[in-house]
């Protein structure tokens, strides 16, 4: 597997189209957060005893399923530096066996739309300050305006590297290292533009008692996975944080090849002296 590393990996052999068993073992490889590598092969019936067996279309749904299956295990107040009045509400389920995380600031009025932000982990931004992204601006600005304004619902979700989990993450940016932007260091490793599915945030969204929305956020896809999930979004709001140099390259290929609405005149606006 160490091949799936090389950028500069060439394929052998004539590429055919994917069969059943093949999307299912990439579909298993996700889940596990590994890199998207596999062996596929058939192994003859009577030297399957004793062998682990999951039917393809198993693979294939579980994912709806976990959606079906979420729950709220924990909940409790946790009051957070300029938002004293604050609720998680824990979750499991949604992207695989998973805890996910709505943080509920202040007291939203059910009855109208909601402030709501989906913001996806990121331990290297959100808890040691990366240079490399906005994430932790976004997560903490946030929080601030919900809590100085009517409150809101922020959903943290444990979808570390656009989903490809905190290993995938790393190697990606070694790969960013080496001249990379961010998606072409995905795409080397084998994975799509962005691994992420937010049905989960809506069926979480809709058990907390919300029907419409205001999204704080830069990124159409999760605009449109609510409207999809049959949430009302009345409103979207763009959520900036500070530009670097370490983040700038980045945040322009969000702009330019993942759709974001990013303003490089109001991110400029936000640049320390």
């Amino acid at each position: 597997m160490q091949l799936a590393l090389k950028p500069d990996a060439r394929l052998d052999a004539p590429v055919a189209p994917a069969l059943p068993a093949h999307v299912a073992a990439i579909e298993l490889l996700s889940l596990a957060l590994v890199l998207p590598a596999a062996v596929v092969c058939s192994v003859p019936e009577g030297m399957a005893a004793g062998l682990a067996r999951v039917d393809v279309a198993d693979i294939i749904a579980f994912r709806a399923e976990e959606v079906a299956r979420l729950a709220i295990v924990g909940r409790a107040p946790v009051p957070l530096e300029g938002a004293p009045e604050t609720e998680f509400v824990v979750f499991r389920g949604g992207e695989g066996l998973r805890d996910q995380v709505a943080i509920i600031v202040g007291r939203p009025d059910l009855s109208r739309p909601v402030a709501v932000r989906l913001h996806s982990a990121c331990l290297t931004g959100d808890l040691f300050g990366s240079l490399k992204c906005d994430c932790g601006d976004q997560l903490r600005d946030t929080v601030r305006r919900m809590a100085q304004g009517e409150g809101g619902i922020l959903l943290y979700l444990d979808q570390e590297g656009r989903g490809n989990g905190i290993s995938n993450k790393m190697r990606a940016y070694a790969l960013q290292a080496q001249g990379y932007d961010t998606y072409d260091a995905d795409a080397a490793l084998g994975f799509d533009l962005d691994q992420r599915r937010f049905d989960f945030a809506a069926a979480m969204l809709r058990q907390l008692g919300v029907s419409a929305v205001r999204v704080f956020t830069n990124n159409p896809q999760k605009i449109e996975a609510l409207k999809a999930a049959g949430l009302e979004v009345v409103a979207d709001q763009r959520v900036l944080g500070r530009p670097t140099a370490e983040n700038v390259r980045y945040l322009a290929s969000k702009r330019d090849r993942a759709g974001h609405y990013i303003d490089f005149d109001a991110l400029a606006a936000r640049a320390p002296d």
